[in-house]
């Protein structure tokens, strides 16, 4: 089984994306009517950006919750993370902030804080997900291991950013494009990033693989 978030993206939040398309297919029997059935697709480029925005947000919170239970001390948790909590710790506006760090009261301040930056995350391009990942959980680059790459990820986000910018008068998007470009290229990148996140678990705790990789 993936990931908790992989299994939630696939199984329920890429259902609305699927049923547009297949609208697509219903309503554009002669194969013609370019801007006819654009709404269709316009929506279905920002369903799929909201189900990717989601899955990397569920996921970073997921990783977080993995390494706060696997660690027995904050020391264990990757460096990155160590300088993140300290950071957050040094500059609070309580002085008894420190005090909710004993015993095993980190783990609520770590995961917390992980929530408060997944909150933060305002466009799911390469480099604010990079960033994301590494003050969460210490994964420095993530996009590095997306096959497509990063570029590809944000071409994709900067159509959703033009269709809710500029509605109907936005570029066209082709359903050939949202089916096979963009869905499918999703969907590979979701997957690229998860097999990465499963590592990087592995890699920095003690412990089994905490999902089943795709291959």
């Amino acid at each position: 089984m993936p990931s908790n978030a992989l299994n939630k993206f696939e199984k329920v939040m890429l259902k609305d994306v699927d049923r547009l398309i297949e609208s697509h297919a219903l309503l554009n029997t002669e194969g013609r009517g370019r801007r006819a059935f654009g709404h269709i697709t316009r929506s279905g480029v920002l369903m799929l950006c909201a189900s990717w925005e989601l899955y990397v947000e569920e996921l970073a919170i997921e990783m977080s919750s993995l390494l706060a239970e696997r660690a027995s001390s904050p020391y264990d948790l990757p460096k990155p993370v160590q300088k993140e909590l300290a950071k957050l710790v040094k500059g609070h506006k309580e002085d008894l902030k420190p005090l909710e760090l004993a015993g095993a009261g980190w783990e609520k301040v770590y995961v917390d804080h992980a929530k408060t930056l997944v909150a933060g995350l305002n466009t799911p391009k390469a480099g604010p997900v990079d960033l994301l990942y590494a003050k969460t959980v210490g994964w420095e680059c993530p996009s590095a291991s997306w096959s497509l790459g990063g570029d590809f990820v944000n071409e994709f986000v900067k159509a959703r950013g033009d269709i809710a910018h500029r509605g109907s008068n936005a570029d066209y998007v082709k359903i050939l494009d949202l089916r096979d470009k963009f869905l499918e290229g999703i969907k590979k990148t979701v997957v690229d990033h998860d097999n990465a996140a499963c590592d990087f678990v592995l890699d920095n705790t003690k412990g089994d693989r905490p999902w089943r990789r795709r291959t």
